[in-house]
């Protein structure tokens, strides 16, 4: 990668610029170098350099040795294609005698110089003052909140109505005073708790796949991964599952909670979609402008405009599929924001769950039945998909690719059909508890401590168990897959549907406290706008990065630390 800032501080007598080329070497000739690798990744046996280099085929568990970056400063006069065109000449005359083709490309947004390149335009400047107009307003009502509540006996009498409510509703007093609210005897903050764990998985995954796409001087590291574990790292992606489970869960009990058989309708129908959907998208649509027209500003580095320009473009162009709700049927090079597919998904349950519960308040059989057809639906669907295109039962986590580009390879990721299981057994959870509530039903700790334990290893072994599909030299069979297809989103949702019972009927004695304390249910609100937020942080780190990264037990705890 060389020295970047090194090369970009030169202003004379030349101003410096600095690319970053992609060399691609190949056989000339169609000479197959392909060889034999056995697990000890030292093992080269009697293969020579070339058959090293050139041998590797395209798996996860392989990193190309063919392909290279080389990092070159040159003078701002010149272009990208003069680079491409000059370093290509050079080594055609190196490898063209030994039978090997050198393929250059110098992608123009790779070439950068000193200082902010990305266009500034009146999206930027709406956008910039768009929020600075915003935290000016919830500044000033907070303050004019602060003296009435200084000065006024009554705080909530103000001399118009229409202005003391927008000045609660733009106040950070109010905000705080909702967001630190904590009652410790309702029985859902352990499920904000158990959200906060979850989303720690989540954040260790996303940073994990980033640090592993990193340039780094050791790549036959990421490989042992592969080779020796931890198996669990590369057996975890499905770990958005528990949020679709707790959002099915806690949908069933807002909804039964506020309306009554009485006044079910249309309306009633479409008022908790049009809640759900406004609360979410205030936070979603700031992510998305943020990303598409301040983030690209505020950086620099080798890798910043491949990583921060390039989902800046596609969030100025492709906005409108996150808005419909659509993006996760499409592929992710049209999706602003890389979680674009779980807001999309969630949407999509929960406007089938709607229907659900509404059914279910009319007419508990009815809407049993069509909890139950649509569950069976849930696991059918992804069995006979997987089975007659003869797909992965899982979505391979590439260590060796970006989120983006990792999500694209099993398109069965981003489906909401592939993976509606967990919230709808939410749901069915849900239904199911208030039942054993009526009737007082409670477990014994012994049935409670030992059901857990039980449970816990069963969908453990059964995770762990995708591990073989990495295996390259593992026959594909279409049964093994498709089943497996259906497993995979029901080890987490079996496991918090036991969790979720045994929790809401009986406890689990002391360890409740643990996800019931106001910290994890403050952290439990803000879950889903660190969602949001986390990739675009996690993108803006490794843009900024200016060398190659040593890959080691310690370096990556390290980095796991700072993260957090």
């Amino acid at each position: 990668m060389g020295i970047y800032d090194e090369c970009v501080d030169v202003r004379h007598p030349v101003i410096g610029q600095y690319c970053l080329s992609e060399i691609n070497l190949s056989s000339l000739t169609g000479k197959d170098y392909s060889f034999n690798r056995t697990d000890d990744l030292d093992d080269f046996g009697n293969n020579n350099a070339w058959k090293t280099i050139l041998g590797w085929d395209d798996y996860p568990d392989k990193v190309k040795r063919n392909s290279l970056n080389l990092g070159i400063c040159i003078p701002y006069s010149c272009s990208a294609s003069d680079l491409q065109s000059s370093l290509q000449n050079e080594l055609d005359k190196v490898f063209t005698p030994e039978e090997i083709k050198a393929v250059v490309k110098v992608d123009p947004i790779m070439c950068t110089v000193k200082g902010d390149m990305y266009p500034y335009n009146t999206s930027y400047y709406v956008t910039r003052m768009f929020f600075l107009t915003l935290v000016l307003i919830c500044c000033g009502t907070t303050l004019y909140h602060y003296i009435r509540i200084s000065y006024n006996r009554n705080p909530k009498q103000t001399t118009g109505e229409s202005f003391g409510s927008f000045c609660d509703t733009f106040s950070f007093i109010n905000s705080s005073k909702a967001l630190l609210k904590f009652d410790k005897n309702n029985e859902l903050n352990s499920i904000y708790g158990f959200k906060v764990l979850m989303m720690l998985f989540v954040m260790l995954i996303h940073r994990l796949s980033h640090l592993y796409d990193n340039p780094m001087i050791n790549p036959k590291r990421v490989e042992t991964v592969y080779h020796n574990g931890p198996d669990i790292v590369l057996t975890l992606t499905n770990v958005v599952d528990p949020f679709f489970f707790i959002s099915g869960f806690i949908m069933y009990l807002n909804i039964s909670r506020s309306s009554k058989k009485a006044e079910i309708g249309i309306k009633k129908i479409i008022s908790p979609i049009f809640h759900r959907v406004s609360r979410m998208l205030p936070s979603y649509c700031a992510m998305m402008a943020i990303t598409a027209h301040i983030v690209p500003h505020h950086g620099d580095g080798p890798l910043w405009p491949k990583i921060v320009w390039e989902e800046a473009e596609i969030c100025k162009n492709d906005w409108w599929t996150n808005l419909l709700f659509i993006n996760n049927f499409l592929e992710t090079k049209y999706g602003c924001l890389i979680v674009n597919y779980y807001v999309s998904c969630d949407v999509q349950f929960f406007v089938v769950g709607v229907i659900i519960v509404y059914v279910y308040m009319r007419n508990s059989k009815y809407g049993i039945r069509l909890l139950c057809m649509v569950l069976a639906l849930s696991l059918s669907v992804p069995f006979l998909v997987t089975f007659m295109t003869k797909r992965i039962g899982i979505c391979l986590f590439h260590l060796l690719g970006s989120i983006r580009t990792v999500l694209d390879v099993n398109k069965s990721y981003r489906l909401s059909y592939m993976r509606a299981t967990p919230f709808f057994a939410g749901l069915a959870t849900s239904i199911i508890v208030e039942k054993l509530k009526e009737k007082k039903v409670k477990f014994s700790h012994f049935i409670v401590y030992s059901g857990t334990f039980i449970i816990s290893i069963i969908c453990l072994y059964t995770q762990l168990y995708s591990i073989k599909f990495y295996s390259q030299h593992r026959p594909y069979y279409p049964l093994e897959h498709a089943l497996f297809s259906v497993v995979d989103h029901c080890t987490w949702s079996v496991w918090s549907m036991w969790c979720s019972i045994c929790l809401l009927t009986t406890g689990y004695g002391p360890f409740t406290y643990v996800f019931n304390n106001r910290l994890v249910v403050v952290l439990g609100r803000l879950s889903y706008s660190v969602f949001l937020v986390n990739i675009t942080v996690i993108m803006m780190s490794h843009g900024t990065i200016r060398s190659p990264f040593y890959l080691s037990k310690k370096s990556v705890v390290r980095n796991q630390v700072d993260n957090f």
